[in-house]
């Protein structure tokens, strides 16, 4: 039946792009303002030792930085769709907390052993690397608006017969 046909595969360049162009132009950016913020914070809050990948962690995944970042992600990828602003704060208010907890099991551990084991100066790389993967895992999580509406619309129709 038409229903069980195989969907032909087209890569989404558009996507690609929207997710290149976040990476590039605002989050490597803002990444790196971020981590000279939380140096900056560790150094004068004079942690040592275990403290600073605990006290960076938190900060980070809890304080301030992972909320900015996520909602500034759902944000840019529903601007580059075409939302308008009503549609883009619906869209943060309706994932953001499901991203949040993701987050916080994805990049929690990445967190603290990067804190821990890898030189200051290197640490945002490591960040920017993995970025790579999670970046991957939030546009499977939460795909284009159009292709969440194309599949309710397929399982609607394919429920009806």
């Amino acid at each position: 039946s038409a229903g069980n046909a195989k969907k032909e595969f087209n890569y989404d360049f558009p996507r690609t792009a929207r997710a290149v162009t976040f990476g590039f132009a605002l989050h490597a950016p803002l990444s790196h303002l971020h981590f000279n913020f939380l140096e900056w914070m560790t150094v004068r809050g004079g942690f040592q030792g275990l403290s600073i990948p605990v006290f960076k962690t938190v900060m980070e995944q809890f304080v301030y930085w992972s909320w900015v970042s996520n909602s500034l992600y759902h944000g840019a990828m529903g601007a580059m769709q075409g939302m308008n602003l009503t549609q883009i704060y619906d869209r943060i208010a309706d994932v953001l907390w499901d991203t949040q907890v993701a987050q916080w099991t994805f990049w929690i551990p990445v967190q603290l052993l990067n804190f821990q084991f890898v030189p200051v100066r290197h640490q945002l790389n490591v960040v920017l690397l993995t970025s790579i993967v999670w970046t991957a895992l939030l546009s499977a999580w939460y795909p284009p608006e159009e292709e969440t509406i194309d599949s309710k619309e397929e399982e609607n129709s394919n429920g009806s017969n």
